[in-house]
C-alpha cells in the first residue's frame, strides 16, 4: 500500500500562483469582501483544512462567479481532497473562458494531465504477492515449547517429564500469500480523506525437528480486514485473523481475533502507533481445556528514522490480559520493547531487538503449591541480504531467559536460524 503522492498538490499550488493574473473586474460589492474570504480560503487550505477552504472559495464564487483566481484555488482544494472530477470541472471553466492569459492555459493544461494521472489512483485494483521461505534452525531447548516469536500461547507448553535442555535442529518452511484490493472508493474524516482498501492473506508456517517430533509446530493464519490510507498524516486497518495451531502430530489450538491499528506519521522520519488485539483462545486436547481463554493487550509504538531513514529506531510498550478458563493459566502483564535496523547497502541490513515481558498469575500451579510470578528477556541479532534483487538471505541469533518463582518455568534458550526467501 502506498500514501498519496504530494506531487500532484504542489503542482496545482504552482499552478494557482501562476492563475493569479487571472481575476475579473473588481466589481466588489460593500457587504461582501471577497478578498477576505481569498485570504481565509488560503489560510485554512494550508494549515489542513482542505474541506473547510473548498466553503471559503465556493461563497467567493457564489457572490463573484467570474473570479476565477478562487475557480483555479477551489480546484486545487478539490484535488486534496481527492475529488479530481470536481476539481477538473472548475479548472476547464478556466480553461473554456477566451480571456484567459495563453500562459495560464498552459499550466491548466498540465494541471489537468496530472488530475487525469492522479484520478487513476481511484480506479479499483487487485494486488497479489507471494511469498516464499525455507530455512534450517538450531534450538537449544526444545523441550520449553513453541517460542512467542511464532504464536503466543498463554503459558508454554513445558515438558514436565525432563529436567535438562533437549536441543535439536529443524527444517523451517514458510508460505504466505496477501492480497490488497483497492476499492476506488474514499472516505473522510475530518479534513482529511481515505482511500479504502481491503486486505487479506494467508500464511502456513512448519517447523519439523530432525529428532523431537513431539514438537513440530505448524500454523496456519488467516486474515482479512479494511485498511485507510489518507492523504495527510494517518492510516489505519482492522484484521480478522484465525489460527489454526498443532504441535506435533496433534491438534493444539484455534485462535479467532480482532487486531486494529492506527499510525500517524509526525513527518516523513517519524512514525506513532497505537493498536489492540481481541483473540478467542479455543484449545483443543482434554488436557488443555482449562487454557481457553479470552486474550486483550493494547500497545504503542514511536519508530523514527536518521541518516536518510538508513536507520531506523523504534521503541515499543505493551499491556495484556488473558483471562483463562483456569486460574491457573490466566495471566496479565506487560512487555516493552527497542530496537534498531541499519540499512548498511541497498542490498543489505543489520538489525537488533531487545525486549521484556512481567506477567503474573491468577492461580497456584497444580502440584508446585505457588502462583507464578514471571519475567522475560529477550535478544535478537540479525542481518539481511538481498541476492540479485530476488533471494533474501536472513541470519537471526535469538536469545531467550527467563526467570520465574516457579523453577519448572526457568529456562535459557538459543536459537540460531538461517532462511532464505523470494518474493513475487
Amino acid at each position: 500500500m502506498k500514501n498519496f503522492s504530494r506531487g500532484s498538490i504542489l503542482s496545482g499550488v504552482v499552478l494557482s500562483v501562476m492563475a493569479s493574473s487571472v481575476i475579473a473586474a473588481d466589481t466588489t460589492e460593500e457587504q461582501f469582501d471577497p478578498e477576505a474570504f481569498f485570504k481565509q480560503g488560503m489560510k485554512e487550505r494550508e494549515e489542513g483544512a482542505p474541506y473547510k477552504s473548498i466553503e471559503s472559495f465556493q461563497t467567493i464564487l457564489s457572490n463573484k462567479p467570474a473570479l476565477h483566481r478562487a475557480r483555479l484555488e477551489l480546484a486545487v482544494a478539490y484535488m486534496q481532497t481527492l475529488q479530481y472530477q470536481e476539481a477538473e470541472q472548475q479548472a476547464q471553466a478556466v480553461l473554456d473562458d477566451p480571456q484567459t492569459p495563453p500562459s495560464v492555459r498552459v499550466s491548466i493544461l498540465a494541471f489537468l494531465a496530472q488530475l487525469k494521472k492522479d484520478a487513476e489512483q481511484l480506479i479499483p485494483q487487485h494486488d497479489h504477492k507471494f511469498n516464499l521461505s525455507a530455512g534450517i534452525l538450531f534450538d537449544s531447548n526444545v523441550n520449553v515449547g513453541p517460542s512467542s516469536d511464532v504464536i503466543n500461547i498463554n503459558g508454554d507448553i513445558l515438558d514436565i517429564t525432563s529436567g535438562q535442555p533437549i536441543s535439536d535442529s529443524a527444517l523451517v518452511l514458510t508460505a504466505g500469500y496477501d492480497h490488497s484490493y483497492r476499492t476506488g472508493k474514499t472516505l473522510r474524516f475530518g479534513q482529511s480523506t481515505g482511500m479504502l482498501f481491503w486486505q487479506s492473506g494467508a500464511t502456513l508456517y512448519n517447523r519439523g525437528y530432525d529428532e523431537e517430533g513431539e514438537f513440530d509446530l505448524t500454523v496456519l493464519s488467516l486474515r482479512t480486514g479494511p485498511a485507510i490510507v489518507t492523504n495527510s498524516k494517518f492510516r489505519g486497518n482492522i484484521a480478522l485473523q484465525a489460527d489454526h495451531i498443532r504441535l506435533g502430530d496433534e491438534k493444539l489450538a484455534n485462535y479467532i481475533g480482532l487486531q486494529p491499528s492506527l499510525t500517524w506519521a509526525y513527518d516523513a522520519s517519524t512514525e506513532f502507533t497505537i493498536d489492540a488485539e481481541v483473540t478467542e483462545r479455543d484449545f483443543e486436547q482434554e488436557t488443555d481445556q482449562g487454557r481457553d481463554s479470552e486474550y486483550y493487550s493494547v500497545g504503542a509504538s514511536l519508530g523514527k528514522g536518521y541518516k536518510n531513514n538508513t536507520v531506523g529506531v523504534q521503541a515499543g510498550i505493551e499491556y495484556f490480559n488473558n483471562q483463562a478458563r483456569e486460574a491457573e493459566y490466566s495471566n496479565d502483564g506487560w512487555g516493552a520493547y527497542a530496537g534498531i535496523n541499519w540499512q548498511v547497502k541497498p542490498e543489505g541490513s543489520v538489525f537488533s531487538r531487545l525486549s521484556y515481558n512481567e506477567s503474573e498469575y491468577g492461580g497456584i500451579v497444580t502440584g508446585v503449591g505457588k502462583v507464578r510470578d514471571e519475567e522475560e528477556i529477550q535478544l535478537i541479532i540479525g542481518g539481511k541480504h538481498m541476492i540479485a534483487n530476488e533471494f533474501e538471505l536472513s541470519l537471526l541469533w535469538m536469545r531467550t531467559e527467563a526467570e520465574s518463582n516457579v523453577e519448572l518455568y526457568e529456562y535459557e534458550r538459543n536459537q540460531i536460524s538461517f532462511n532464505v526467501s523470494r518474493k513475487f
